[in-house]
């Protein structure tokens, strides 16, 4: 009994091996997840951006659609992580080979989340030292603040999945209310005459379409990394639809609403802007604690593939991942290469493609057939 009660409370040490049935979580548990990694500030400039260059409802049809090719997308790939337990860059050795896997996959993919940890970080630590300065009269440089919440984030990825599951369940339901709460009071001050604003650019509504899902093309062709705790491809099914697509659509309306009423699509800036400074960076903090923990989870994974780290590693690979993401943030050295990570996503689609032929066509979908 004591043995099965320490082996709950001790961190998530292995990052490769397959994910053994009694370990697994339940679908709802999941969705949890799911959802905090669609609620940061991406999500919310996603909204800004089909705002800007469409009508209203063409933004908010256009982008969920996008979602929903997504969460269609999430779900297939999805299914191989839970019929085989195994992360993204595992399963991707069956197409690319060891080394196409390790060189191509898991470099590409850890650069990528770990320059966006420590773009989110940075972002969260200089709205921070802002709240600090204007309610709190302390003036905290924001390197100090970057590094301190990166250090706050970075422990819930270091402890695994128990650890996310319990942040999601906390932060989800609240974070709901602050946007809520953040919506009526932006349309009680604003007004809704915004919304029937022209848009300044042009945009047709596949091209919204495309943006939406591009937003969300590493998520979209990973799933693996966290649906390998899923116990049936039913519950892949219901984790996926239930966390990214409800959760993702109202981020998406959100950015949309709060850019054509208040000109600006972040809901935490928008009511630091109403007066409500501490509803605000509580909203920012926790949309990107939830997401920044999953980017230094899954880029571990990749970190673990790509330099052949032992495998019972996985917390020391997540500490570094984490940590050189924030220096990079905290310095700036990130501030110029989002163009950069931004096309190094790109090359998520097509090892999605190749997944999905491998494993459903070449295959057949069968878990049994040697293939992976």
């Amino acid at each position: 009994m004591n043995e099965k009660r320490k082996e709950k409370k001790s961190a998530e040490v292995n990052a490769l091996k397959p994910i053994l049935r009694k370990d697994r979580m339940s679908w709802v548990s999941m969705a949890f997840i799911q959802a905090g990694i669609c609620v940061c500030v991406p999500s919310f400039l996603l909204g800004a951006l089909l705002a800007e260059s469409m009508t209203v409802w063409n933004a908010i049809i256009s982008g969920t659609l996008g979602y929903v090719i997504v969460v269609a997308m999430m779900t297939i790939l999805g299914h191989i992580g839970s019929d085989l337990g195994i992360a993204t860059c595992t399963i991707t050795q069956a197409g690319l080979g060891v080394k196409g896997a390790r060189y191509i996959v898991s470099l590409v993919f850890a650069a990528n989340l770990i320059g966006w940890f420590g773009i989110n970080n940075n972002v969260c630590g200089a709205a921070f030292s802002n709240f600090c300065l204007e309610v709190l009269g302390l003036n905290i440089p924001i390197w100090v603040s970057s590094v301190l919440w990166g250090l706050i984030m970075l422990s819930t990825a270091v402890f695994g999945m128990s650890a996310l599951e319990k942040l999601d369940k906390l932060s989800i339901p609240l974070l709901m209310v602050i946007m809520l709460v953040g919506t009526y009071l932006a349309l009680s001050k604003f007004g809704l005459d915004g919304l029937n604003s022209a848009p300044e650019y042009s945009m047709s509504f596949l091209a919204g379409v495309g943006l939406s899902f591009n937003f969300y093309a590493i998520g979209a062709v990973a799933p693996s990394d966290f649906t390998r705790f899923q116990k049936t491809r039913k519950d892949v099914a219901k984790s996926t639809i239930w966390g990214v697509f409800p959760m993702g659509v109202f981020t998406l309306v959100l950015g949309i609403l709060m850019t054509k009423l208040a000109d600006n699509f972040d809901i935490s800036m928008v009511l630091i802007s109403i007066g409500l400074p501490t509803l605000g960076v509580l909203a920012l903090v926790l949309s990107t604690w939830t997401t920044n923990s999953t980017n230094a989870y899954t880029a571990a994974l990749n970190l673990t593939m790509a330099f052949n780290i032992p495998d019972n590693r996985r917390r020391e690979v997540t500490a570094v991942a984490g940590i050189i993401g924030t220096v990079l943030g905290a310095v700036g050295i990130l501030d110029h290469v989002e163009g950069l990570l931004s096309m190094m996503a790109c090359i998520a689609c097509p090892i999605g493609g190749i997944m999905l032929a491998d494993y459903w066509i070449i295959g057949k979908g069968d878990p049994h057939n040697g293939l992976l």
